[in-house]
């Protein structure tokens, strides 16, 4: 259980399955008794589209943590729905996993009442520049989930909603200063910034293994200690494929800091960027969110889904758009003549780089693996580097993490944590037992 194996080992791994459903939880309370306060009909409307925003978003992230891709089997294990905030009878206490479809269909419930309910609002309300669930962060939700169930015309549609019926705007990198000591990056995750719909998670969530640096020292490893990061750089892949003129490598990601020299190490890149940092990389500011929902996505979406709708000039348009923002004008080439696979393998890879570090890509790539209308689908090999290595001269293991094809592996979803197997007695079905590996 990879859970209490972290927790026993000393890493700090958040039980995802038991903070998605406390926040479930809270969803469920506001709108088991929102009844039961004062307020006027709009106030209480304003209420519940939230909540319920909310909940299709944590269930959203349940299911494609621990169960199969929609576009894989619909009729496969996903969670257990429980839509309200009651405690069960005691022997109606054990809980069950809904299939993947049934989780779908409740999420794409929810944000349909969201969204109606929303409706019934003044403009103003709909979207306020703070940190609520808005009306165009349900838009932009719903245009993720249809993608995923690769509904192609409803994903498009509601892509083109979040570009063309709200006031955001794409950040054009070229008017952003270049990283210095002084002032490193650009905060992509704030409310200041004209890209973005919707804050949340904790920075500390995706920094905890990169802020840990270890003593460590071996004999002929330079004579003495060195440090290292513990876990996580960005990987030589995705730094490869930024190409000349594109700015989001060096604007999107932080690089390392070398605290004694106070400079940045050319070519060593963290796993993470687009939140306020500091002159040494650490997270600071008051609006200390991990991750956004932002416009950028929106045009990504109605890209892929324009071209598995055969849509093609609509889908390099958008891919236009959001490029001409993130190359230095002489050396942008606009995308013209992509059709069929080829595009979808252009859109695929930027969405890779557009969307780096922001939650997407694992998802991703697990709707990639399973489905025929995707081209290149294959294994993903993790390279993993020996304890002690210096970032600039990195010496991989004599072998490295394979995940296999989906099908042929069954780590693509985590396992049920152990408490909750234990707690519902046999009732609540674990996911396939996973290949061993050294």
């Amino acid at each position: 259980d990879m859970f209490f194996i972290m927790e026993r080992n000393g890493y700090p791994l958040q039980n995802i399955w038991e903070g998605y459903y406390n926040y479930i939880l809270g969803a469920n309370a506001a709108l088991d008794y929102i009844g039961d306060v004062n307020g006027t009909e709009a106030e209480k409307n304003y209420v519940i589209a939230q909540s319920l925003g909310l909940r299709a978003f944590y269930y959203f992230m349940l299911v494609n943590h621990f169960g199969a891709p929609y576009n894989y089997n619909k009729q496969a294990l996903g969670v257990p729905l429980k839509l309200d905030s009651n405690l069960l009878p005691e022997d109606q206490l054990l809980m069950t996993r809904n299939t993947v479809e049934e989780v779908y269909n409740q999420i794409v419930d929810d944000l349909n009442e969201a969204e109606r309910l929303f409706l019934t609002l003044s403009k103003d309300k709909q979207y306020e520049p703070n940190y609520l669930v808005s009306l165009p962060m349900i838009q932009l939700l719903k245009s993720r989930v249809f993608l995923y169930m690769e509904n192609w015309k409803d994903a498009a549609i509601y892509a083109n909603k979040v570009i063309k019926d709200w006031s955001f705007a794409l950040v054009d990198l070229n008017n952003l200063p270049s990283p210095t000591v002084a002032e490193p990056y650009y905060n992509f995750t704030s409310l200041k910034s004209s890209e973005v719909i919707w804050l949340y998670g904790s920075v500390s969530d995706l920094t905890v293994f990169n802020d840990q640096s270890v003593e460590y020292e071996e004999e002929g490893y330079f004579g003495n200690t060195t440090y290292y990061r513990e876990a996580f750089i960005a990987s030589d892949n995705l730094i490869e494929s930024f190409e000349d003129g594109d700015l989001r490598k060096e604007k999107y990601i932080a690089k390392e800091f070398n605290k004694d020299d106070e400079v940045f190490y050319e070519d060593s890149y963290t796993t993470f960027g687009k939140y306020k940092l500091s002159a040494t990389g650490e997270p600071s500011g008051s609006e200390n969110f991990a991750l956004s929902f932002r416009l950028g996505e929106a045009y990504l979406n109605l890209a892929e889904a324009a071209a598995h709708n055969n849509d093609e000039s609509t889908a390099l348009s958008a891919l236009k758009t959001l490029l001409a923002k993130r190359y230095e004008p002489d050396k942008f080439v606009e995308p013209t003549g992509l059709t069929g696979d080829a595009l979808k393998t252009f859109i695929k890879n930027e969405r890779r780089k557009e969307l780096c570090f922001e939650g997407h890509r694992w998802f991703d790539l697990r709707r990639y693996a399973v489905s025929p209308k995707y081209p290149e689908t294959k294994a993903i090999t993790h390279v993993i580097f020996k304890p002690g290595t210096s970032l600039m001269d990195k010496a991989p293991y004599d072998r490295s993490y394979v995940l296999q094809p989906y099908g042929e592996d069954n780590a693509w979803v985590l396992p049920i944590p152990e408490e909750e197997l234990v707690f519902n007695n046999g009732v609540m079905v674990d996911n396939p037992e996973r290949i061993e590996r050294e």
